[in-house]
């Protein structure tokens, strides 16, 4: 909960919808992979931060008429979710839309910036889990948020169903190029050609009853969740995230040697062995997932994970362990596990719930997302966050880029409300923070 001089900050929501403009044809439905569904009870939520020269002109009506082109080629994005006969979930192309939601801020884009709390960009997202009736849950939510300056902010909240991180950068680096096209010319919104149409999933025959699966150590079974896609948390789960500097970084990076290590692997390590610390040996955490772009799929289709997912175990104290080791631990060892993920999916046909971030202390690499490739009017967003619903009791680390894409990185960290205190003194102890971010 946040407090009520913090709820005044967002107010006059107005909850509408946008589709395609092109009708998408009866009978059409998207089947998620294994892999997708694996990921259902998490979501990413991100912001876009613009200023005032590239937010003027973008009235209600600009934007929606930008998206109505867009989602004429994300048509899936605008579906629900149905169940088949034999309880696999795939996606009705019905062109229901996505969510589409008007806000005011009372504060300034400089003054929002200035509060360097990161934590409040989540009220910039309008966010809602799938369910209870899956039919008529959608899967993504735009938030327009004006602020008093003229300057504006675009909330995400998607599905991670329909495709991880990459894709959902790629699909907002899309709007920027669709408003532009309207703002230069407002070309008209031809329709496109009717997708094919595909089978609904059918019935399989499920393994006997007294086969035991053998699931990947980057996924956990959980009990299952019905039709309200949300995870059960044995603690309330919270968000803080920090900026670290190129040079914050470089400082991070040479208590690495002697062997280099890169940003990520080095952040990682650090958060790795302050979370062994905080947490007593039984609840050490040596197995860690991690979440990076495959460097053999290095481009991201529209809507999919592309991403790999791999585990690490550690067979020594990592707490006690040196950064240097743990970094090259990291970065070295670990193999792909999205086949053995898909196989364990697809062992009942799908129907198991499962959990991923947050099933072990999950790592995310969003550095080479394309998180400021978005354009508006030529002017770039001045700020860009992302975040995780639904992550699991072991907790999720997303490390991206910031707006120089240099050296300098902004970390976002979801875990138990008690383990995020203990994290900032942790972080503060180590140098890695100073006073001010942790108030």
């Amino acid at each position: 909960m946040v407090s009520s001089k913090e709820d005044m900050l967002i107010h006059n929501l107005k909850l509408s919808s946008v589709g395609p403009s092109s009708a998408t044809g009866s009978g059409v439905v998207h089947e998620p992979s294994g892999m997708d569904l694996a990921m259902k009870l998490h979501y990413f939520i991100g912001v876009y931060l613009f200023r005032r020269d590239a937010a003027e002109g973008l009235t209600t009506m600009v934007i929606k008429e930008s998206m109505f082109y867009l989602l004429n080629e994300y048509y899936v994005i605008c579906g629900r979710f149905r169940r088949s006969d034999s309880g696999r979930v795939y996606m009705k192309c019905n062109d229901c839309g996505a969510r589409f939601i008007e806000a005011e801020c009372e504060k300034t884009v400089d003054e929002w910036l200035e509060m360097r709390d990161y934590s409040l960009n989540k009220q910039l997202v309008y966010h809602l889990p799938i369910g209870p009736e899956i039919s008529y849950s959608p899967p993504v939510f735009l938030q327009v948020t004006k602020f008093k300056c003229g300057g504006m902010s675009l909330g995400l909240s998607w599905a991670h169903i329909l495709g991880d991180a990459f894709s959902a950068c790629e699909f907002i680096n899309m709007w920027g190029q669709a408003i532009s096209k309207i703002q230069a010319d407002r070309p008209p919104i031809l329709p496109r050609p009717s997708p094919p149409n595909f089978n609904i999933p059918k019935p399989q025959t499920p393994p006997p009853a007294h086969t035991k699966p053998n699931y990947p150590l980057s996924i956990h079974r959980v009990d299952p969740v019905g039709d309200l896609w949300v995870p059960s948390n044995n603690f309330k789960m919270n968000t803080f995230s920090f900026h670290l500097t190129s040079t914050q970084m470089t400082h991070l990076q040479s208590k690495c040697d002697p062997t280099p290590i890169p940003p990520f692997e080095s952040l990682c390590a650090v958060v790795w062995k302050c979370i062994a610390k905080i947490r007593d040996h039984a609840e050490s955490p040596n197995i860690v997932t991690l979440f990076k772009r495959d460097p053999n799929n290095p481009k991201s289709e529209k809507l999919g994970i592309t991403g790999m997912i791999s585990t690490v175990e550690a067979e020594f104290s990592v707490a006690d362990a040196d950064l240097g080791k743990l970094g090259k631990f990291l970065a070295e060892e670990g193999s792909n596990e999205r086949r053995e993920i898909e196989e364990a999916v697809e062992k009942d046909n799908g129907v198991s719930d499962f959990m991923v971030y947050g099933a072990n202390l999950t790592f995310v690499n969003m550095e080479e997302a394309e998180l400021y490739g978005v354009e508006v009017k030529g002017y770039g967003a001045e700020l860009v966050w992302y975040g995780i619903e639904g992550v699991g009791d072991k907790g999720a680390v997303v490390v991206m880029k910031d707006r120089n894409c240099g050296k300098g990185r902004v970390v976002t960290v979801i875990f138990s409300e008690d383990e995020v205190v203990k994290l900032k003194h942790e972080l503060r102890d180590g140098g890695l923070l100073l006073d001010k971010d942790i108030e």
